[in-house]
């Protein structure tokens, strides 16, 4: 049977000191400079995740105005929204066919 003095002294256990932002800096560095890491491959591997997300953020954006330009099409009845929505068709019109 678990006790509450049981739980605490185990959560106690499982909970690890917080480290300062200079601490943790000084441990990323130490990591690099024991050659634990390969520069090389981090680097790489950096440059690929900043590539994906840039890409992912372009697709994404592009997703959420698509659905947007589309469920402002649904309101082309309502007056004041339907001037609005029209005069986004005619700019989306006019870039596609230059």
């Amino acid at each position: 049977a678990l006790t509450l003095s049981r739980i605490l002294k185990k959560k106690k256990q499982q909970s690890k000191p917080r480290l300062t932002p200079e601490e943790l800096g000084n441990a990323l560095i130490s990591i690099y400079e024991s050659g634990y890491l390969d520069k090389a491959k981090t680097y790489k591997m950096s440059f690929l995740k900043g590539i994906l997300g840039g890409l992912g953020g372009a697709i994404g954006a592009t997703l959420v105005l698509a659905l947007l330009v589309w469920m402002l099409s649904l309101f082309q009845n309502v007056p004041l929204v339907g001037r609005l929505v029209d005069n986004v068709q005619q700019t989306i019109n006019t870039r596609q066919v230059k």
